[in-house]
């Protein structure tokens, strides 16, 4: 196998449909329509990444059946992005092993102040009575803008975000960068992007005016700049019905969807 990406989810914070706002200007009978909160996976034929915990990861892990990881990258602490880390405990027990978390300070903290327990060891069990996950069990790796680090097979160049009220992280995966949750990039972060094949790019809105995420347009403009092989755009919010925005995207240009996968 290749490097490729799995959109586990190609929705942002609310989903599609959302609670108390339906479907938004999505048509409910395009399936492509259906969007659950953000979370990729990156894998080839030796090493499984997760990016993110969407809080319907577990409808994620179990749609794509799984079960193994040799890593978790956190883009930053905010709910949609953070809130199903729980799951990972089913992830704990089919390994029957800790799993590596790589998140920058801030996320880190998010994590401690939400999620203590997932970042401390299982507690002793009874004489001859082996571990059981009944809880995550993450091992945390401190990362930065910057870095390059490999996790398996798969290198990994961290990239700076700025993301309105707070910073977060893109990752280019050899030829494969996603860059979500950012409403600016950083000149150096564009010098991390050259020669990219594949980009998958976050911009749930239509609008300019939005203060935390750049709106199609901007990504559009972006891509124009990047000129990568294939862009995606994902995070999609409920003014992106899919096929009347998708007719209108250049033809190397694709909005995501759940379940899309994604050859290098």
């Amino acid at each position: 196998m290749e490097l490729r990406a799995i959109i586990l989810g190609a929705g942002g914070s609310t989903g599609v449909p959302a609670v108390g706002m339906g479907w938004g200007a999505c048509d409910p009978k395009n399936p492509k329509n259906r969007r659950s909160r953000p979370s990729i996976l990156v894998e080839d034929k030796n090493t499984r990444l997760l990016i993110d915990t969407s809080p319907d990861l577990r409808e994620q892990l179990i749609r794509h059946n799984i079960e193994r990881l040799n890593g978790i990258l956190m883009t930053h602490g905010h709910a949609d992005h953070l809130h199903g880390i729980d799951d990972i405990r089913g992830i704990n027990r089919a390994m029957d092993a800790p799993i590596d978390l790589y998140a920058d300070t801030a996320t880190h903290n998010d994590i401690k102040t939400r999620f203590a327990y997932v970042l401390e060891p299982l507690d002793a069990m009874p004489e001859n009575m082996p571990p059981f996950y009944y809880k995550p069990v993450l091992m945390p790796h401190i990362i930065a803008p910057g870095m390059d680090l490999q996790i398996g097979s798969i290198p990994i160049q961290v990239m700076d975000q700025d993301h309105g009220r707070t910073k977060t992280l893109g990752f280019r995966f050899g030829d494969i960068a996603y860059n979500t949750d950012v409403k600016e990039l950083p000149e150096s972060s564009f010098d991390v992007l050259d020669g990219i094949r594949t980009w998958i790019v976050g911009a749930p809105v239509m609008h300019p005016n939005h203060p935390t995420h750049i709106h199609l347009e901007g990504a559009l403009e972006w891509i124009e700049r990047v000129q990568p092989e294939r862009a995606i755009i994902t995070h999609l919010g409920l003014g992106i019905d899919f096929e009347t925005i998708q007719k209108g995207l250049p033809d190397r240009v694709e909005l995501a969807y759940d379940g899309m996968i994604i050859e290098a």
